[in-house]
């Protein structure tokens, strides 16, 4: 089975930097918008294809475009959203990579629905737990992941990505892997 990683197209967060890191819930330019729709016709969508979203809003509108009106299953989970890399105890998690709680996912993306294998997930995320403690967490999320038996998109973030790569790859990246908006990743479990 494919595992394909897409970081978001580009966000408001990424345009005056380092001020617009402070943005909440940054949405795409139009850059990003049409990053997305360049990306929607590099993929052809198959209805038992199901696309997991980080749960913060540049994520949710690069997967909107990509899946345009096709009919597949659509999840939002805390598993993929931000995630520094390379982690520091020391770093604090960024106003621009706050992650909606699922209360605001079920009112204002009812099209998706969310996967929950920690309540705690969704008030703290991902992007500073432990090393130890995230492995496991990826460990449940791809045994999740393996029972659909198809393809599945995951729209997500430069530094998760680099993060479940290592996991799943067993080998050290750096900064310089970072996929560029909108580029993918395949994996085959």
């Amino acid at each position: 089975m494919e595992l394909i990683f897409i970081r978001h197209a580009q966000g408001e967060h990424t345009v005056n930097l380092p001020v617009s890191l402070d943005i909440r819930n940054p949405g795409l330019t139009k850059t990003g918008i049409e990053q997305s729709r360049i990306l929607a016709n590099k993929f052809i969508l198959k209805p038992e294809d199901i696309v997991i979203v980080s749960p913060t809003r540049r994520t949710i509108e690069t997967a909107n475009i990509f899946i345009n009106e096709e009919k597949i299953k659509k999840y939002i989970s805390p598993l993929i959203g931000p995630r520094m890399f390379p982690q520091n105890p020391e770093w604090l998690t960024l106003a621009c990579d706050e992650i909606y709680c699922s209360g605001d996912i079920e009112e204002l993306y009812k099209e998706f629905e969310v996967v929950d294998f920690n309540e705690d997930l969704w008030t703290e995320g991902i992007n500073t737990i432990n090393e130890r403690l995230f492995e496991e967490l990826v460990e449940r999320f791809i045994d999740w992941i393996k029972t659909f038996e198809t393809t599945v998109y995951l729209i997500t973030h430069d530094g998760t990505i680099n993060n479940y790569r290592q996991i799943l790859e067993e080998r050290n990246l750096t900064r310089t892997d970072f996929l560029k908006e909108t580029e993918w990743y395949k994996v085959i479990l």
